[in-house]
């Protein structure tokens, strides 16, 4: 499991991904839309360089199948 030939795996993690980097893109968007929130902006920006960097590790092996996020256990 968690290889190449995986199929369904690839296609769970691609559609995790999806809600990922639409939610870091909304994030991101109304942590600048703001600037009277200063304060809470780095948070923002955090939570959506988050959302981006797990949607980007999700989407890379639905691609690529290779260096799934559940490939290792703890």
């Amino acid at each position: 499991m968690w290889d190449k030939d995986d199929h369904f795996g690839r296609w769970v993690q691609f559609f995790c991904s999806l809600p990922l980097v639409f939610i870091g893109g909304a994030i991101l968007y109304y942590s600048s839309k703001d600037p009277a929130h200063y304060s809470y902006q780095y948070q923002g920006d955090a939570a959506a360089l988050g959302c981006f960097a797990l949607g980007g590790r999700c989407l890379w092996y639905a691609v690529m199948g290779k260096n799934n996020v559940n490939r290792d256990e703890f």
